[in-house]
Formats: C-alpha cells, structure tokens, sequence
C-alpha cells in the first residue's frame, strides 16, 4: 500500500511550478529581446557604413569549471540524499537505487562531455583572439610592387 498524499501537495506542486516557470520565461524572451536589438544595431552600423558594436565577450573559464565540476557534484549529492530518504524495508530498494544511482551517473558524465567540449570550444576561441591579435600590427607591411602598375603597362 502507497502511504496517502497530503492534499496541500498539489497546490505546493502548483505554486513552485508557476515560481520556476514564469522567471524562465521572462529571461528567455528578455535574452531573446537582447539579441534582437543588438542585431539591429549590428545592421544598421553596416548600412551606415560605421564600424558594428563590438561582439559580446565568451563566458569565462569559470563558466566551463561550473558545467563540468558542478553538475556531477550536484548529481551526487541529490542521488545521495535520495538514497537517505528511502526507507530500508521498501521491497524494490535496489532497483531505485540502481536508477537513482544509475542516472545521476548518466547525468554527471552528460556534465562532464559539456564541459569538456565548452573547455575546447573556449581554447580554440582564445588561440584565434590570440593569434589575431599577434598578426594585427599598428604599421601596415609595406610592398613597393603593389602600386607599381603604371610601368608595367597596365
């Protein structure tokens, strides 16, 4: 037998529902809004000719370092307090485990490939800032032969 549900439960489930849904939906289309006007901008700097707003900045290595050791950190950490919460004479207790256990795995491997392949993405964006950079110098080379082309007859 199942132990009763308290009947607060829905409306608990209810409000915490609305309090994580409606915030993520005010930023995504306040991000989205974001991106759309600095679009505009970045077009209407090309029709007038002038240089376009500067491209926003990468996340930090701080961000790569959250992804891949916080995920699996948290996902251990919940799949521990899971465990603590079953009751010991539950008949099923290790097929739970195994899933709890099994996907909490599953999800901090998941954490680990994205913040292996963030940590790469980032590298491989600094080398070309990096070597950008390096290449740009504040005097442009100089070739004599590039306007030469009265005296070969052109």
């Amino acid at each position: 037998m199942h132990p009763p549900v308290s009947p607060l439960l829905i409306p608990l489930a209810g409000i915490g529902l609305a309090m994580i849904i409606v915030p993520l939906a005010l930023i995504t289309k306040y991000v989205g809004q974001q991106r759309h006007y600095r679009h505009l901008e970045r077009m209407q700097a090309m029709k007038s000719g002038a240089a376009p707003a500067a491209t926003p900045t990468l996340p930090g290595p701080g961000a790569v370092v959250a992804i891949g050791a916080g995920v699996p950190t948290a996902c251990m950490l919940a799949a521990f307090f899971s465990t603590l919460s079953l009751r010991s004479y539950t008949p099923d207790l290790v097929p739970m485990l195994a899933v709890i256990w099994g996907m909490s795995t599953f999800l901090g491997l998941c954490g680990l490939m994205t913040g292996l392949i963030l940590g790469v993405m980032l590298h491989r964006a600094n080398g070309k800032a990096a070597a950008a950079t390096r290449d740009d110098s504040a005097k442009p080379a100089y070739d004599p032969d590039m306007f030469d082309a009265a005296h070969r007859g052109y």
